[in-house]
């Protein structure tokens, strides 16, 4: 591995500083396409990368799969360095080789703060990865109530279906009943079907949930009384 970038994954700040003075390419990378500057953001050496960045690390440089330093630091949930790495002109909506953002790699790890953050700096709360999905979508299917409320409140489309017509209610159905609960609050559609048949209704009685196929039911009894 090269010197610069096996100091920054070490945190040996005064190594980067001494290979920086004498010379070091703050962009040279790795057989993975990894620099210094991704190596460091992924591990939270705020030092390192403030220092990577004044002596000119790219912010845009992508590794083999698509994947710059700011998703590295969004998914560890390093918040400073995140805010770094924008200031720096990183763009929040990039996307890697699978169609995931900074955005939804914070989600899936439940980095709420970053969420909140990335949402600021303008990330596209309603992007689709390659198969689809949404950052509600991940979070319904890992039943994180918190990402959920979260990313409701940054305007999250609750009826946006992925490539196979799946819903964040969809998604949530096999799980946790506080959620589905979330989610119908927050205008879900509970007789959307996916492009095999599949509802809500039908995901949670297939997999025993009772009182979630009777909350379901009712929802979609009401709103068909009511027009």
């Amino acid at each position: 591995m090269l010197d610069l970038i096996m100091a920054a994954l070490g945190g040996d700040d005064a190594q980067v500083a001494k290979l920086i003075a004498a010379g070091a390419d703050v962009n040279e990378a790795d057989a993975n396409g990894w620099t210094a500057l991704a190596g460091a953001a992924g591990r939270g050496y705020d030092a390192i990368v403030t220092r990577l960045l004044s002596a000119g690390a790219d912010v845009a440089h992508v590794d083999v799969k698509g994947v710059t330093a700011l998703m590295r630091a969004a998914e560890g949930g390093h918040v400073s360095i995140a805010d770094r790495l924008l200031a720096a002109r990183a763009n929040v909506n990039d996307a890697d080789d699978k169609g995931k953002t900074a955005l939804m790699r914070a989600a899936e790890n439940r980095r709420v703060e970053m969420v909140d953050r990335l949402v600021k700096a303008g990330a596209d709360v309603n992007h689709q990865d390659r198969r689809g999905k949404t950052a509600l979508m991940r979070a319904a299917l890992g039943s994180d109530r918190a990402m959920i409320d979260r990313l409701l409140a940054a305007g999250a489309d609750v009826n946006r279906k992925d490539a196979n017509g799946w819903t964040a209610l969809i998604c949530a159905a096999a799980g946790d009943a506080g959620i589905v609960k979330r989610l119908i609050d927050g205008g879900a559609d509970v007789t959307q079907a996916a492009k095999d048949g599949m509802t809500a209704i039908k995901r949670a009685a297939a997999n025993g949930h009772t009182a979630i196929v009777e909350m379901l039911e009712t929802d979609a009894r009401l709103r068909a009384e009511l027009g």
